[in-house]
């Protein structure tokens, strides 16, 4: 049987996390961000662009959750890619402005990145990307780098404010804390059909479907012993979204799946199927014609 590959126009859509305070964490995402509250019911937010209703994170409250699980397996930070240099420009002013801590900054490369945490410790990224031909490559890898940005040359000649997450924002990748990288390479790569752009960082795999320089990164960064698997109980990280551009695609992926014999959900109906990786990260993956 020959290598699966999922389809080259999947996209990851959003991410799901479970929160502490369901309330705090909608105004962080509203008032710092500048997301829109697309619907709230049932303790679970979908946060987004109000535009498009276009769900970009999903908050479910978990008031029981475990508090220190986001140092353990899970979500290690989860990117947000902004339209042009100047969005993110504005986003870095209006960031400063209100004093909020800024955990980092990085020119990657093939990106200009700020981080930042939510109020529960949820590590975020906000980035642009840079035109595709300026991105670093050596051999057919993305060859990144992480070199300090500097803000103040960044921001010399941004104009205007900013009130809403521009609307053409979306998710761009999300990495990974795992307990074992070469189990759960295996896993994305031989059961899920992702690609390994770049494993040239030490303990880390970035891995994609398409020319993008990751949709998923893998770092085995924590010792083992400290990452156990993710539990309904842990705060973070509960499922991450893809969409697949067809139906047909869905029913690829299905038939490799039963292949190779995992254990996995479908939901025909929804155009839905559902599967726990190797740390037990929920993934969905949905047939789904939206942009």
């Amino acid at each position: 049987m020959g290598s699966f590959s999922l389809d080259p126009k999947t996209t990851l859509s959003s991410i799901a996390l479970k929160v502490k305070d369901l309330d705090k964490m909608i105004n962080f995402y509203q008032r710092v961000i500048g997301m829109s509250t697309i619907s709230e019911e049932n303790d679970m937010a979908i946060m987004g662009i109000g535009s498009k209703r276009k769900k970009l994170v999903g908050l479910i409250a978990t008031p029981d959750g475990k508090e220190d699980s986001n140092t353990r397996t899970g979500l290690y930070h989860m990117a947000f890619v902004l339209p042009t240099r100047e969005d993110l420009a504005l986003f870095l002013k209006h960031i400063m402005l209100m004093n909020y801590p800024i955990e980092g900054q990085s020119d990657h490369g093939y990106s200009e990145s700020i981080y930042i945490n939510d109020p529960e410790g949820n590590r975020l990224e906000f980035s642009w990307d840079k035109p595709k031909e300026k991105w670093p490559l050596l051999e057919g890898k993305i060859n990144g780098v992480t070199k300090e940005l500097n803000m103040h040359k960044f921001l010399c000649r941004v104009e205007g404010t900013y009130e809403m997450i521009p609307a053409e924002t979306k998710v761009g990748h999300v990495h990974l804390s795992i307990s074992n990288l070469d189990q759960s390479g295996d896993f994305y790569v031989k059961t899920l059909g992702f690609a390994i752009k770049d494993d040239d960082f030490a303990n880390t795999h970035f891995l994609t479907v398409n020319d993008y320089h990751h949709q998923i990164a893998l770092n085995e960064w924590t010792p083992a012993i400290q990452t156990p698997l993710v539990t309904e109980t842990d705060l973070g990280v509960d499922h991450i979204t893809f969409n697949l551009p067809t139906f047909e695609s869905l029913l690829l992926l299905k038939e490799h799946l039963e292949a190779q014999e995992v254990d996995f959900y479908f939901n025909k109906g929804k155009k839905i199927i559902g599967i726990n990786d190797p740390n037990g990260i929920q993934l969905w993956f949905i047939a789904c014609k939206c942009q």
